[in-house]
């Protein structure tokens, strides 16, 4: 058993550390357009495109379209170094149909 410790060890550290960078890669990869984009899409399911833009210390803007108009909508979104992020639509009031507030975090799927 002795002999066979180092090599347990070893795994378990590096399946940590993977399983870490695949959940939060954000710190090691940072945030993109792209990213965000998929991330924010995986929680607006009726939206048929999202384009987001960085703003500039962690905020960003994306606006989502719908697949009729009355569905496009706009969102000021804040990313913690984690890669979390919280979204509330532009303009501070939500329009009917849509949450308050969004939440997620960009995992390394979202990349």
């Amino acid at each position: 058993m002795r002999r066979a410790f180092p090599y347990i060890a070893t795994l378990l550290v590096v399946g940590i550390l993977a399983a870490v960078f695949v959940l939060r890669p954000t710190p090691f990869i940072g945030v993109t357009a792209g990213s965000m984009s998929s991330s924010l899409g995986d929680k607006l399911t009726t939206a048929a495109a999202i384009d987001c833009t960085e703003e500039g210390d962690d905020a960003w803007s994306c606006s989502a379209s719908g697949d009729a108009p009355a569905q496009d909508r706009d969102y000021d979104v804040t990313v913690n170094g984690f890669g979390c992020w919280t979204a509330t639509p532009a303009g501070g009031e939500a329009e009917v149909g849509t949450p308050a507030t969004l939440t997620g975090c960009i995992t390394v799927f979202d990349h």
